[in-house]
């Protein structure tokens, strides 16, 4: 009878009833250390019942008690659960030092930082720190809030920036983002998620002119002018050549970048030369090195038959890389033939200098020499005359004396006038990228309150934003050049700049980037020019 009773009385202590909660399921944990660290499942935190609770099963409402809780990568997401704000593309959170977590308001970039892009992609991102610290240290948004910029990197790759872009988007709800690079992932990213995310995307180096087409809501702008102006220089520049090409050979790279320009050189009409044109893949789309070294050797070997005595490469930094190619190929002949031309389109420009100089054993000297004078480029006026110095002092003091290049100004540039355009939205209003686009409209006022991003300090940031939370209207001079975006394309409009190589002081091999020419455009809304030699 006692075993009876003793059994039933367990029972009972072990199921519970709806009047009694007493229970011998133990505690969890005392505190979040007891808790899965996320190595090997969801991070999880100690509840108030001293249970084991995965992050996003714990309803917040501050950044602040995410970070506390879950760890600093932690944020208080979307849909108000704690998540993290790092992802396999988003790699770094970047928090103002002086102010709560819960006083912020993300701004994403997407750059491919790493090889092959470094060469190009890495003074684009270290401008856009510079910027967001610049803006961050010298004033605010409205309602005390400051920016909290999130770094990620889609690594040349239209997908993998769609995958950051959702990140930014549906997990952090930033209302705006600085990027992509390059024209196919601009276009990928706008129709696949920023547009109907409603969020603000500005690319500093997209170019493409499909870009001014998309039926964006006014939602996507670009600091670098379109190409259809570069593609009239370019095709005037070849024109110009003396002697004029007898064998012209294009290199395009196959995106929207490459094609656009290369459609719109060889069109029915004729203009140029005998043209023989080659597209090459991205450099990003084979799985090794070997796969990319055969492909992009057997279009070599094709360009090298055509016997060219010139050659215009449309890409980016994997130009140098083709250069290379070309080169082993006429050193294998003996003896060599004349060497070519070689033209590059803005994408190219900063790597030159490395197109020479990656020739560097001490039988090379003479080819050197003779590269210095023969590789040449054209790009969009993006350095401004009265500005750029003074970026450049700040720039080469934050980054240990490097280089911003020819393209930093371009991202430091549409950082600041995103984050400009977010202090118009009042108060703790939310700032979307609709308000965003609408704030770029006092931006562009040229009866307005004259601000250029000039001098070795950043007043003019604090002037400009209280101008703007005043209600006034400002006029920009950016460390590119005037911001005289085209409300209704989101675009500017610049001359173009030939460059040249010269030898450094005291050498004949060193090769130095420098301007010899500039392309003045004709009245708007002409889209072509007359080349000019500059002094």
């Amino acid at each position: 009878m006692r075993r009876t009773i003793l059994a039933a009385a367990l029972t009972a202590l072990t199921l519970g009833s709806p009047a009694c909660s007493f229970s011998l399921d133990f505690p969890q944990c005392r505190n979040k250390d007891d808790c899965d660290k996320g190595d090997d499942g969801p991070v999880q935190t100690c509840a108030e019942n001293h249970r084991c609770v995965d992050a996003t099963d714990l309803p917040c409402e501050s950044n602040e008690a995410c970070a506390a809780d879950f760890g600093d990568d932690f944020v208080c997401g979307v849909d108000k659960t704690c998540v993290n704000a790092l992802s396999a593309e988003c790699r770094a959170v970047h928090w103002p030092s002086d102010t709560s977590r819960d006083k912020v308001v993300f701004v994403g970039s997407i750059i491919p930082v790493n090889p092959p892009y470094d060469a190009i992609t890495v003074p684009l991102q270290n401008a856009i720190d510079l910027a967001v610290g610049d803006f961050n240290t010298t004033t605010e948004l409205q309602g005390g809030r400051k920016v909290a910029w999130v770094e990620c990197d889609d690594g040349g790759r239209p997908d993998k920036a769609v995958d950051a872009a959702k990140h930014l988007t549906g997990t952090l709800g930033a209302p705006a983002i600085l990027g992509p690079v390059f024209s196919e992932a601009v276009l990928k990213i706008a129709q696949d998620v920023t547009i109907p995310a409603d969020t603000f995307v500005i690319t500093p180096t997209a170019s493409s002119e499909q870009i001014t087409t998309l039926n964006d809501k006014n939602l996507v702008w670009r600091t670098v002018p379109s190409d259809v102006y570069q593609t009239s220089a370019l095709r005037d520049y070849i024109l110009a050549l003396d002697p004029l090409p007898a064998s012209l050979v294009i290199l395009a790279k196959d995106d929207a970048y490459g094609n656009g320009i290369l459609a719109g050189l060889v069109d029915p009409v004729g203009v140029l030369p005998k043209v023989g044109a080659f597209r090459y893949p991205d450099p990003t789309s084979f799985a090794t090195g070997e796969e990319l070294l055969a492909s992009y050797g057997a279009i070599i070997g094709q360009v090298f038959g055509t016997a060219p005595d010139t050659i215009l490469i449309i890409g980016t930094s994997e130009a140098a890389n083709l250069i290379a190619g070309y080169i082993q190929a006429w050193n294998l002949q003996n003896p060599p033939p004349p060497l070519p031309r070689i033209i590059l389109s803005h994408g190219a420009v900063p790597t030159m200098e490395l197109a020479v100089e990656q020739f560097s054993s001490p039988d090379q000297m003479a080819l050197r020499e003779a590269l210095i004078s023969l590789v040449k480029a054209t790009s969009p006026i993006i350095q401004d005359p009265n500005n750029f110095a003074g970026f450049n002092i700040r720039y080469s003091i934050r980054f240990a004396n490097l280089e911003p290049l020819t393209t930093a100004s371009l991202s430091y540039d549409a950082a600041l006038v995103t984050m400009l355009a977010m202090a118009t939205v009042k108060g703790d209003e939310a700032i979307t990228g609709a308000k965003i686009a609408a704030g770029m409209t006092s931006l562009v006022d040229k009866a307005g309150v004259k601000v250029s991003f000039g001098g070795n300090d950043v007043a003019f940031i604090k002037t400009a934003r209280d101008t703007l939370v005043a209600g006034a209207t400002v006029d920009l001079e950016g460390v590119s050049g005037p911001l005289d975006f085209d409300l209704a394309t989101g675009e500017v409009r610049a001359n173009l700049i030939g460059w040249d190589l010269v030898a450094k002081d005291g050498t004949t091999d060193v090769p130095v980037i420098h301007q010899d020419q500039i392309y003045i455009l004709n009245p708007e809304p002409s889209v072509d020019g007359v080349w000019m030699d500059l002094p």
